[in-house]
């Protein structure tokens, strides 16, 4: 009977550090993930829902995110862009997103006095076969950190924007490019709103 008790806990306490184990791992392997994109320093905090100024912006689109020309609904890829000419998509969605964080940013007249460090994540527009046809969802990603003006120190952790929202097609993604709604108009006016909601400290999360 006693070696019977002995065996049922023994296997309880394997299995509990087991998940106690695997929960340890995924954990750690959130954090090297994170800190790879934007490093902070230790003292770094959660981003206080209180406004801040950003003086300047600067966007980077990291040389491992891929780009596909490949006209299907939905590349396997991290950028997707087409309302360009062929040319260098990291550089035109860099210029769009620095545009658009930089302008809605601005918006924000008064507040504690930051810069503004961006790492890109995705940016999914749709392809030809896709705005002409069904629609879908633009899907853009990425990582920010602030920092004092001054000290250069970080006043938050790694801040996330993730936007999905409707993109577009056939007779409806015609209609909006006749009065100049383009993806590209779209995007980065949601981008702007975003910013700004996120540096006036409104998002309510």
């Amino acid at each position: 009977m006693n070696i019977m008790v002995l065996k049922t806990k023994l296997v309880k306490y394997i299995a509990g550090l087991a998940l106690v184990l695997s929960m340890t791992a995924c954990a750690n392997t959130q954090n090297v993930s994170r800190s790879k994109v934007i490093e902070t320093a230790p003292q770094a905090t959660v981003l206080e829902k209180t406004a801040y100024k950003v003086q300047q912006v600067s966007v980077t689109v990291p040389d491992e995110l891929t780009v596909s020309e490949a006209n299907v609904f939905l590349p396997m890829s991290d950028i997707v862009w087409r309302e360009d000419p062929m040319g260098n998509r990291k550089e035109q969605i860099q210029t769009i997103l620095l545009n658009a964080i930089a302008t809605g940013a601005s918006r924000v007249e008064e507040g504690r006095p930051v810069t503004m460090e961006v790492r890109v994540n995705k940016f999914h527009a749709l392809t030809e076969k896709t705005r002409y046809t069904v629609g879908g969802r633009h899907n853009i990603s990425f990582d920010y950190v602030l920092r004092d003006a001054k000290t250069g120190v970080p006043v938050s952790d790694v801040q996330n924007i993730h936007e999905k929202f409707k993109a577009y097609g056939g007779a409806q993604a015609a209609a909006a490019m006749a009065h100049g709604e383009t993806q590209k108009v779209r995007i980065t006016q949601h981008i702007q709103n975003r910013v700004y909601l996120e540096m006036s400290g409104n998002t309510g999360s």
